[in-house]
């Protein structure tokens, strides 16, 4: 099961302090906390190694990106630009990328702050972002809103974030909700069962770990012809018990 395999890094706790306390998770966060200090200190590193002149060696990314892993390197880059989002030493798309930040204020410390030059972690920035362009994975563009949708038989997109970096992937994102009460947009529960349409692996996820419903455009050819959906006969759709929107 691609959530519960073990992680080559130590994994990237996204609940406050407080939630850790409330469900006996602290050292969790602490380890966690440690190794976002220790990923900023690497960046930083990397960046004052790496720059010679006037040149910047990206293959110090994916070393810092192996270490500590997507979730965690985006997330201190994010940080970052939010606390220098009017410094327009970082490019705009930049600036922009770095509004998806979404983390409690427990978890944004000073100590993840980089101190190199902007023009510099700004270069960094560029070329982690390329590197996580490079995996093609779903995003919100390819889906249609979840909100106030039955998501039973419905093929979900599961945001990467929820994945450990060996399996963000798109094949890997897409998911069959079978059951639970999470795929009422009414219940309280919030559990959704079911499995990975790549290798009908069965799992258990929730209702917020999916971006949203696969658009039917989008829906590759291995998928298809596993769901024995065709692109000229639509009944085939109904067929297969199975829908993206």
């Amino acid at each position: 099961m691609a959530v519960l395999l073990m992680l080559d890094y130590v994994p990237f706790y996204r609940h406050s302090l407080s939630s850790a306390r409330h469900c006996n998770e602290v050292d969790r966060w602490r380890a966690s906390h440690k190794a976002n200090m220790d990923c900023a200190v690497a960046i930083k590193k990397a960046i004052g190694d790496n720059f010679k002149d006037n040149h910047f060696n990206s293959d110090c990314v994916n070393a810092v990106i192996k270490e500590f892993g997507f979730d965690r390197v985006n997330f201190i880059l994010r940080y970052n630009l939010k606390k220098t989002q009017h410094d327009e030493r970082y490019s705009k798309e930049n600036r922009e990328w770095g509004k998806g930040l979404c983390a409690p204020d427990s978890n944004m410390r000073t100590e993840y702050l980089i101190n190199e030059h902007p023009v510099l972690i700004n270069a960094f920035i560029d070329r982690t972002r390329n590197e996580w362009g490079k995996l093609n994975l779903y995003d919100s563009s390819h889906c249609d809103d979840k909100t106030g949708v039955d998501l039973e038989g419905k093929v979900l997109v599961i945001s990467p974030t929820r994945l450990n970096d060996k399996y963000k992937t798109p094949e890997d994102q897409l998911f069959i909700a079978t059951d639970g009460f999470g795929c009422s947009p009414s219940a309280s529960g919030r559990a959704v069962y079911g499995y990975f349409l790549k290798d009908n692996e069965e799992c258990r996820w929730d209702r917020n770990d999916f971006i949203g419903i696969l658009k039917d455009e989008f829906l590759p050819d291995w998928a298809k012809e596993k769901l024995n959906i065709s692109d000229d006969t639509a009944e085939s759709v109904e067929d297969s018990g199975i829908s993206m929107s």
